[in-house]
């Protein structure tokens, strides 16, 4: 018997990724009750590696289940898609949302300097994921009826 096979690493990699996050709960967990003797953080790291444990339990026991079947139906084996550029408005709706939920404690002030980037962030976000989509998704005539999603005017908008 290989190590391979005693470690499951022939699992797919949702199911490693689980089992080892799992696994990596409960050895914190046990170590952060020995060092702090503390309930409540102890609890909560065991219940995240029990937690984890069970979805990769559960991941194992289909994907055994499946062994001699395609992998059709497996999320992320389709790549064909496209890439989303590159943006911050990720983070400045987070930003934003952060810096504005200050306001329940200190006020107004922080839910009107949060709003400024969560504005932002959240048109050009959806704005990207509408170009996207209809970069990936569209009919052609749905193309057409929007006409140019890009951020530069065309020759004949000028």
């Amino acid at each position: 018997m290989t190590w391979r096979r005693v470690l499951r690493l022939r699992q797919p990699h949702e199911t490693r990724f689980f089992v080892l996050l799992g696994a990596f709960g409960l050895l914190l967990g046990a170590g952060y009750w020995f060092l702090s003797y503390e309930a409540a953080g102890t609890a909560l790291l065991l219940g995240f590696g029990l937690a984890n444990g069970i979805v990769g339990g559960f991941l194992a026991a289909d994907s055994a289940a499946r062994a001699g079947t395609d992998d059709d139906d497996r999320p992320f084996l389709d790549e064909s898609g496209r890439f989303p550029a590159a943006s911050l408005a990720p983070f400045a709706v987070g930003l934003g949302v952060a810096t504005a939920s200050t306001a329940v404690v200190f006020g107004a002030a922080p839910l009107v300097a949060g709003a400024l980037p969560l504005a932002w962030g959240t048109w050009t976000w959806l704005r990207g994921a509408g170009a996207e989509w209809m970069a990936t998704e569209a009919t052609p005539e749905e193309r057409q009826a929007d006409g140019p999603r890009s951020g530069r005017r065309s020759a004949e908008n000028r």
